[in-house]
């Protein structure tokens, strides 16, 4: 318990969970790497071991099969996202200048974003691990986008051309997907920033 209400106690972290955590994002990292290469369906857990120089058994250790450490992958990912974006406001302006900035992040990093776009296809499937997973996301991203939408036509700031507010956040949710692919599979010809920028300017007169 503190000694007053307003200082935190400071634990100090052991060294075994220190190098526990270490381990675990060395086989994520090995995870990315791989599913990158073969899909999710194509690697296996013995796949990614070898990666990290460990045993199969070693990996299941830490992720008790290839499901559970799927979702610790995309669930890093995410994290990581709103942890340097504020993807999570209600403040539109801010939810769409996010939205800029996660594309120039994810210029940065094709690894990371081919991932995403590999397993979202793959995870079209019923069957497929990820399936509800992503499907919770989405439904996650338009509800996200609505709320930031609303506030700009509270703010008197929403320019939808015709366009009802309900369908502009679908397409705003939906726009990443498409222009991810032409991006990733033409660097040269497509401007990832530039197109997600102008894009989001139809909907605000907002200067972004």
């Amino acid at each position: 318990m503190p000694l007053t209400d307003d200082v935190a106690v400071r634990r100090r972290i052991s060294r075994q969970a220190q190098a526990t955590h270490e381990r675990r994002e060395q086989i994520l990292d090995a995870a990315v790497a791989a599913f990158n290469e073969s899909g999710f369906n194509g690697t296996s857990i013995r796949d990614v071991a070898a990666r990290v120089g460990m045993s199969h058994t070693g990996v299941l250790h830490h992720f008790p099969d290839k499901a559970a450490l799927l979702e610790a992958v995309l669930d890093r990912r995410l994290e990581r996202a709103v942890a340097e974006f504020p993807l999570e406001t209600g403040d539109g302006e801010v939810f769409l200048r996010s939205l800029v900035a996660l594309a120039e992040r994810d210029a940065q990093a094709p690894d990371d974003l081919r991932l995403y776009c590999t397993i979202a296809a793959e995870a079209l499937s019923p069957t497929h691990p990820a399936h509800g997973y992503f499907t919770q996301w989405y439904h996650q991203a338009r509800a996200s986008v609505l709320t930031a939408l609303l506030d700009l036509e509270r703010r008197g700031h929403f320019t939808g051309h015709g366009v009802s507010i309900e369908t502009a956040a679908v397409q705003i949710a939906s726009m990443r997907d498409g222009l991810n692919q032409h991006w990733l599979l033409a660097p040269d010809e497509v401007d990832l920033v530039g197109a997600t920028r102008a894009q989001l300017r139809f909907y605000t007169d907002l200067d972004l």
